[in-house]
């Protein structure tokens, strides 16, 4: 298919704005997609953020009621931080908070005393990756994978989280990495196991049912008069599109997956990525939702948490894909101040975020809170803390700086989902 005809799907369908800036990614001859990957990463349940990079310790052992089990003098600070405010995270049996804070120092920017606004799950989740609290507005993942990259068969790949589009791009699930060799060799017998790819059938043939279903998506699309039904059909045409994409997927995708399930989705990410047909990806672990035994719990998901991130970072680096590498993690909110009957900790709205990679300032902590994790408003010019006056901190704050940095803010696609707020804090300088 030539790009004439594929524009003149697009438009019938309503892809006009994801696709007519962007190269149809099936053509012959396009330039893979290059620039920024943007990469959400989801802690599910609501994290205790107290638990890691905005610790508050028991006064002494014998406090009435105390923020955390562990003492305040065992706070630990990352070596090297040159931020305003240091760098602190929460000691933890096995360690793992130091490892990572203390090696990722230069890289990180933390966030604290993000008010989500809410305290149920969904709502939460929307807020920290949409910027707003109102439904069905497009995630920012979708937001970046529709402007860059509307046309590529895997645009924006999401394992959970928040992955509503509101129409601006199809989102891939991908569970099943055989599937993905399937789809992607659907003239193939077993493209598993042949190494020889026999096929169903000849090129000739082949090319004669590309052309014959090229044909009558047109036309069934030309009678269709419901917006969304064209939509669906036309998302539909441009994943079916994508095969030639899809095997260049598989060529990148490692012989062996890791066991960890988020080792394992950054591993199909970065492959999608480095394929050249990958804008945004959604990972997540859950097990956050910690209303009893918090800190076993807490302290366990974190280790897996940093264990997945710095996995992505040196799989990254060794594939030379750091540089162009943005990375975003959230929760859905986080846990209330002390502990509750069962030792567990419940829903608080106060919550933290972590930002690292291609223009986010490493060595930065911004955002602060009170001893019993209440958020201190900030100065909107130097990012300060203050007593009186200022704003408060929310993530749609946070959502209009990374739309700038995406270089999306301008445009219609985001305009269809509005932020709230309308400060821009200069967050990333």
């Amino acid at each position: 298919m030539d790009r004439r005809d594929f524009l003149k799907i697009a438009s019938t369908a309503g892809l006009g704005v994801a696709a007519s800036t962007i190269p149809f990614a099936s053509e012959a001859g396009a330039a893979p997609y290059t620039g920024k990957f943007w990469v959400m990463i989801h802690a599910g349940g609501g994290w205790d953020v107290t638990s890691h990079c905005d610790p508050k310790g028991a006064k002494g052992e014998s406090d009435p009621d105390p923020m955390n089990h562990y003492l305040e003098t065992t706070i630990g600070t990352a070596v090297g931080s040159k931020s305003k405010l240091p760098m602190r995270y929460a000691p933890d049996p096995g360690g793992a908070n130091k490892a990572f804070f203390d090696k990722y120092v230069n890289d990180l920017m933390v966030l604290n005393g993000v008010d989500t606004s809410t305290n149920s799950h969904d709502v939460g989740t929307r807020v920290t990756w949409a910027g707003t609290l109102a439904e069905n507005k497009a995630s920012f993942a979708a937001l970046t994978a529709a402007v860059a990259g509307g046309s590529l068969p895997m645009a924006y790949i999401s394992y959970g989280g928040y992955d509503t589009t509101a129409g601006t791009v199809a989102v891939t699930r991908v569970g099943n990495v055989d599937a993905i060799r399937r789809i992607a060799y659907p003239n193939v017998i077993d493209p598993m196991n042949d190494p020889n790819k026999t096929p169903y059938y000849t090129d000739e043939t082949e090319a004669r049912i590309a052309e014959t279903r090229s044909a009558r998506h047109m036309a069934y699309a030309e009678k269709q008069n419901l917006p969304r039904i064209k939509q669906s059909m036309g998302m539909l045409y441009t994943a079916r599109s994508g095969q030639n994409e899809l095997k260049k997927l598989t060529e990148y995708l490692p012989a062996q997956l890791e066991n960890s399930n988020l080792r394992r989705q950054a591993q199909i990410a970065l492959a999608a990525y480095r394929a050249g047909i990958c804008v945004s990806a959604n990972l997540g672990i859950g097990g956050f939702d910690t209303h009893g035994n918090n800190d076993d719990q807490q302290f366990g998901r974190l280790a897996e948490l940093w264990d997945g991130i710095d996995y992505l970072v040196e799989e990254a680096k060794a594939t030379g894909v750091w540089g162009n590498m943005v990375i975003v993690v959230g929760s859905d909110f986080a846990r209330t101040p002390g502990y509750n009957s069962g030792n567990g900790k419940d829903h608080w709205s106060i919550t933290s975020m972590l930002l690292m990679g291609a223009g986010i300032p490493g060595n930065q902590v911004i955002g602060k809170t009170t001893e019993r994790h209440n958020p201190m408003n900030i100065d909107p010019n130097t990012l300060e803390p203050v007593e009186g006056g200022g704003l408060r901190l929310k993530p749609g704050h946070v959502h209009r700086a990374l739309r700038r940095l995406a270089g999306i803010d301008q445009s219609e696609v985001a305009a269809r989902s509005p932020i709230k707020e309308k400060e821009d804090l200069p967050l990333f300088g």
